[in-house]
């Protein structure tokens, strides 16, 4: 018996030497085995529609993996790599608790599992990004504020100042290019200038160097209480965000206050009515202010102002027609309205007698079949004329008449002489004609 176990004991020390001769005991080994299972990273942010990479070691693979969002964060059920790719969604919804500071962000659990059961966890925040979920912020206001209100609300009849963060892939990206728009609501853009400033429905502006975009939004007087909605848009990408704001409403009916409301334009004599041009403003409206003339010898220009106050100008350029207070009708955006009226009246003068009527030349000869001309000056300038000759014709344009003696007497003998009489209604002058006595 002991003999046996020693020649077991013999074969079993041979068999291993053999074994470690031949290399049977050195075989590789998978490095996975018996390894603890990791991901990287353990905690991190992802910016949604940004390339970014979860690494995966240890166990044993292929690795089985899972999403607590994979609408959000997608990854493969069964992986046998080391290092994946993953580009998030936009979250739609949010982490509760975040104040508005905080980068809003949706959390994914993504969780690894090796064939052995053996697992591993990382905790993703997956950030909105872009544009979204950036709110616009209201920094000041003409409005009155309730006491105690922690945020400004635009109101009717109210200018306010809008501020946006133009981010970028989760960072604050100065000098872009943007245009805010607006979508719903009764607001306009309203840009400052030199003279009386623009509105529109439309604003294009660049961040300044720390990312920012500010512009003025108006509300005009009267507005009722509404929601609206303004479209931030990235020009060079064409990616938008649409926020929404509340306005505060304001009374419908105003009264309009036109400065001066009355015009009276006086002529430089008892002859001649008054004629000229002057401006009006319009105030307590709200823009745009629409003017309309009814009676066809008063003008108004522009015929829409969109400016606070409005300003209109008047316009009476014909000295022979008069006007009693004609109305020029003047109305806002949300129809109320006032009357400027518009005089042209004769003036008090006595009119300056006119020079005395003059002719040139005063006397005038002419063939058969001949004409020749006199100019006249002075007088009330509107002339007429009539011939004591009966084969002499005259007639009149403007300052100049044309007198003509005419052919076909046959043999009838007429008179060699006979003039011409021109007068102006108040005065009369002639002209001696000198004519042949027949003209065939």
């Amino acid at each position: 018996m002991k003999f046996q176990s020693f020649l077991t004991f013999a074969c079993a020390l041979a068999s291993s030497l053999l074994l470690a001769s031949c290399g049977g005991g050195g075989a590789a080994q998978d490095p996975n085995v018996g390894s603890v299972v990791t991901i990287a990273p353990v905690t991190g942010t992802f910016y949604a529609g940004v390339p970014s990479t979860i690494t995966f070691s240890g166990g044993r693979r292929p690795y089985a993996l899972t999403s607590s969002e994979p609408g959000i964060l997608p990854v493969p059920a069964i992986f046998n790599g080391s290092s994946l790719d993953v580009v998030p969604n936009n979250p739609g919804v949010i982490d509760s608790g975040l104040t508005a500071a905080d980068l809003p962000v949706k959390t994914v659990i993504v969780t690894m599992r090796d064939v052995g059961g053996f697992t591993a966890n990382a905790t993703i925040k997956v950030a909105q990004n872009f544009l979204t979920g950036y709110r616009l912020a209201f920094i000041t206001t003409t409005c009155p504020q309730a006491a105690g209100a922690t945020s400004i609300t635009p109101c009717a009849g109210g200018d306010t100042a809008v501020q946006l963060a133009a981010v970028f892939n989760g960072s604050l990206h100065g000098n872009e290019t943007f245009t805010l728009e607006v979508v719903r609501g009764q607001f306009s853009f309203y840009t400052p200038n030199s003279s009386t400033g623009t509105i529109s429905q439309s604003y294009t502006t660049t961040s300044d160097h720390e990312g920012k975009i500010t512009a003025i939004i108006r509300v005009p007087a009267g507005a009722l209480p509404q929601i609206a909605i303004v479209r931030v848009v990235h020009v060079a990408s064409r990616t938008s965000t649409e926020q929404l704001f509340n306005i505060a409403g304001g009374n419908t009916t105003r009264t309009l206050t036109a400065i001066p409301s009355t015009f009276t334009f006086t002529g430089a004599d008892s002859t001649t009515c008054g004629s000229g041009s002057g401006d009006f403003f319009v105030f307590d409206g709200a823009p745009p202010y629409s003017a309309v003339s009814s009676n066809s010898g008063v003008g108004v220009t522009p015929t829409s102002s969109s400016t606070q106050p409005g300003r209109f100008t008047i316009t009476v350029g014909n000295g022979s027609v008069c006007a009693d207070a004609a109305p020029v009708i003047v109305t806002d955006s949300l129809g109320n309205r006032v009357v400027v009226t518009v005089s042209a009246v004769r003036g008090s003068n006595t009119p300056p007698a006119p020079p005395p009527l003059a002719v040139a030349p005063s006397d005038i000869t002419l063939a058969c079949n001949t004409s020749g001309s006199v100019s006249v000056v002075g007088g009330s300038g509107v002339y007429s004329a009539t011939s004591s000759h009966p084969r002499v014709n005259a007639t009149v344009a403007g300052r100049t008449v044309s007198i003509a003696r005419i052919n076909g007497d046959g043999a009838v003998i007429y008179p060699t002489t006979g003039s011409v009489s021109i007068t102006d209604g108040a005065s009369i002058v002639s002209v001696s004609v000198n004519v042949p006595a027949n003209c065939p």
